[in-house]
This record gives C-alpha cells, structure tokens and sequence, in this order.
C-alpha cells in the first residue's frame, strides 16, 4: 500500500503536530488488523474548528477502501467502526460505499471532515475526488437543518435554563448558527474552521467580541467551567434560532443525480 501523507494544518496546532506520527502509526495498525487502505484521514471536533483546549484529545476521522472481494461478499465487513482507543486518541471511520451515501445525503459531519484545516493522510486519487464532490452534492436545505437541530439541542439542554452555564457550550451553539448564516449568504458549505465561517458573515462586532474572548480562553485552558450566563451570547442565540427557521425554511434542495458517486465507488474499489 502506498500512503501519501499531507502538511496541511502544520502550524495550526502544535499538539496536532507532536502527534502526527502516532497518528501515522495508529492508522497503520487500523489497515494491518482490518485488511483495509486508508485514503483520507483528518482531524475533527475542536481542534478541526480552531477552539481545542489545552487537553482536548485527538479525534481522528478517516475514509477507507476494502478489498475488491470484500464488497462482494453476502455479509460484507463493517462499513463504519469507532475506535476509542485511549483517552488521547479517538480514531473513527468510514468505508468508501456508506462515504458515498452520506455525500449523497449531504451529511454535514463528512463535509466537515474534507474541509478540516487539519489533513493527516490523503491520497492523490480518491481524495481530489471527495473534496470536489462536496461541492456537487453540498445541499444547503439539509446543512441547515442539521445546524438548527444541533444549535437548538445545545441550547435547550445546556444554556437555556441554566444561570451558570458551562462557558465552551456557548462555541457548540454558535457554531452551527454562524454556519447556518454562511450558507443564507453563500450558498455553499461552510468552512470547517470557526474563525473563516465568522469572517464570511456580518455578526455585529459585540458579538463577534464576545467570541472571541470566549475561544481565546477556551484555547488557552485545560477546561471551562460554569459562569453566569452572558447577556450578549445568549441573546445572539435566541434572535439566531428564531432566524435560522425562518432562513432553513425557504433554501433550495440540491437534487443531484448519483452518477459522480457511483463512479467514485468504482475508482476505488475496481480502479476504474
């Protein structure tokens, strides 16, 4: 098997940098134990978002090609597996086929995954096809729907009602808010990194103070404890949830034909 490995993200995150070659080493020991080849591999969660604290772990997300045979097999392997190996490195997969359908369903985690500011490994076939497809088959109506629902779940379960709440919960709210105003404004998915989302919309600058300052200690902490809740943040929430109903309600559908992704699956399995 032939690895191509990738610079992207050095600089961005010297613990990412530290790591790369256990990284490089636990996905070697994933392909020898699962007969499988990895043709991408990324970093995901805070560290991909520009916000890791200074002891958040390592969540490594990878897409893998099994043996021709494999695919043809009544019960075939596992397509997608989670492995929780310590508590530094959280490595988790994908098989090229349920890679597929997922870029079929526009799943906002996978787009996420290929645009991440922080590649471990990418090969110089499949790869170039996967980033070029997010585009195709990016649909700005489920994006958003998938940004509400995990804006208004942090929210109800973690902000609403708490006087004190968990200061980072914040990040995971506004996140997703911020996305969902890229995609009103451009139309395409939005970057992965926090800081390019927050450069491409027009949040007042109070707001976008009170962000900052927020991710600047997160970044500099090993974690971030309750506080009473701020006045500006939550109240972007709340005018933020009630608008991005209105702004998922009226985006367009991207119907795609599956074509390009069949012949992904091709490509990597049979070469051709």
């Amino acid at each position: 098997m032939t690895h191509t490995g990738s610079q992207q993200g050095l600089g961005i995150d010297e613990a990412v940098d530290y790591a790369r070659s256990e990284v490089s080493r636990r996905l070697r020991e994933v392909e020898a134990e699962r007969n499988l080849r990895i043709v991408f591999a990324c970093e995901s969660g805070s560290r991909a978002w520009g916000f890791a604290s200074t002891d958040s772990d390592f969540d490594v997300r990878f897409i893998f090609v099994r043996p021709t045979e494999d695919y043809l097999k009544l019960t075939p392997p596992k397509d997608a597996f989670d492995l929780h190996q310590d508590q530094d490195f959280d490595l988790a997969g994908w098989d090229i086929r349920k890679t597929a359908e997922l870029m079929r369903r526009c799943n906002p985690p996978l787009m996420e995954w290929l645009d991440s500011p922080i590649v471990y490994e990418a090969d110089n076939v499949i790869s170039p096809k996967l980033i070029e497809l997010r585009d195709v088959y990016f649909d700005p109506k489920k994006a958003a729907h998938h940004y509400l629902s995990l804006s208004a779940g942090i929210w109800n379960k973690y902000i609403e009602d708490e006087p004190s709440p968990v200061r980072k919960k914040y990040l995971y709210a506004l996140r997703p808010l911020a996305c969902i105003r890229f995609i009103e404004m451009h139309r395409t998915q939005p970057p992965t990194l926090f800081d390019a989302v927050l450069d491409a919309i027009d949040w007042n600058d109070e707001t976008r103070g009170a962000i900052a300052t927020l991710v600047d200690q997160k970044r500099s902490a090993s974690e971030l404890g309750s506080q009473p809740a701020d006045p500006v943040l939550t109240d972007h929430i709340v005018s933020s949830l009630n608008e991005a109903e209105r702004i998922a309600a009226k985006l367009p559908v991207n119907e795609t034909p599956s074509k390009a992704l069949n012949d992904l699956i091709n490509l990597a399995v049979l070469g051709e």
